[in-house]
């Protein structure tokens, strides 16, 4: 009797289960190397220039992919490895694209502990490659092979990158005017800037599927929750570089989390606690939402909401540790 390869059985199983869950394609995402190549590549063939090799540099900062993975782990089972791929670039290089522009308007010197694409181009030349990462992101998703897929990633592009820019609008206005923000429109402004890239990645699997409505909803729910919490534990990491608080800008978390002016004891310490409470309903709130999720992304998802939750527990021994001290 021939030997059976038990392995390759297994494969070809989880395939055809796949297939008949009305998947289409290979339920294992692709690598998340390819996605760097296509990156890279997309921008090797464009003409030399300034905003080009410093659009390059930044992407081989490195970075923790997280919005390649999330889009990579959503179409696995739903594209070919092409159109997969190409999503996952685009997602990705929206997100390179506003961090860049970040840092021209933080006037942030280092990025991903390297020198920033400003810091070592200047602004102008920043403001450039930033924009060109989102028209080559746009060049890729064109290039879909899935037309009807491609159209519809394009739209979410579209709509997710104009949120992310009137959020981040809202702040910026905020810290030339320097007036009170309400709770809602902070929590507003705060998920509009952080939330809807992630959305965007979550959803690329969803966009196979034109009538598609509750998934679209629900990765938007999980998207607020999850760039909510992001955006809180970012602000915190703000402290490190300043001793007065009152110099942060009016969408900083630390102004939203004050306790009642009644409230006796140490305003920091509680302040702090407000924060980290508001960052575990948000990931608890996320954790529930995931059960809703396909494998592998629920896989991924799972993993990013542990990375966040020990952020905040990082967060927390750093705060006490300066408070002892």
């Amino acid at each position: 009797m021939a030997a059976v390869d038990v392995s390759q059985q297994q494969s070809t199983d989880a395939e055809a289960s796949a297939l008949s869950n009305g998947l289409t394609h290979a339920p294992t995402p692709a690598p998340l190397s390819t996605v760097d190549q296509c990156m890279i590549d997309a921008l090797a063939h464009l003409r030399p220039t300034p905003a080009r090799d410093a659009a390059i540099y930044h992407l081989n900062t490195g970075g923790h992919r997280m919005r390649a993975r999330l889009a990579l782990a959503s179409s696995a089972g739903r594209l070919d490895t092409h159109d997969s791929t190409a999503a996952a670039a685009a997602c990705e290089l929206l997100h390179n694209a506003s961090l860049i522009h970040d840092d021209i308007s933080d006037h942030d010197l280092y990025r991903r502990g390297q020198a920033s694409v400003r810091s070592l181009y200047g602004d102008d030349v920043a403001l450039c490659a930033g924009d060109l990462l989102l028209t080559t992101a746009y060049q890729i998703a064109a290039g879909m092979r899935d037309a009807d897929t491609s159209r519809r990633l394009m739209a979410a592009m579209a709509d997710c990158t104009a949120r992310v820019i009137g959020g981040q609008s809202v702040e910026l206005a905020g810290r030339e005017r320097r007036r009170p923000v309400s709770r809602r429109d902070y929590l507003a402004a705060t998920r509009e800037k952080t939330a809807p890239l992630i959305e965007l990645a979550l959803n690329v699997g969803v966009q196979t599927d034109a009538g598609a409505t509750a998934p679209l909803e629900r990765g938007r729910q999980l998207a607020a929750a999850i760039g909510l919490a992001y955006q809180i534990l970012d602000d915190l990491d703000d402290l490190q570089t300043t001793d007065n608080p009152d110099r942060l800008h009016p969408l900083h978390a630390w102004r939203h989390h004050q306790p009642p002016r009644r409230q006796s004891g140490d305003t920091r310490e509680s302040t702090l606690a407000r924060c980290l409470r508001h960052v575990r309903a948000a990931l608890d709130r996320a954790e529930r939402l995931t059960g809703h999720l396909p494998a592998p992304l629920a896989h991924d998802v799972r993993e990013l909401l542990q990375r966040l939750a020990d952020q905040s527990r990082v967060v927390s021994r750093r705060a006490l540790t300066q408070h002892k001290g």
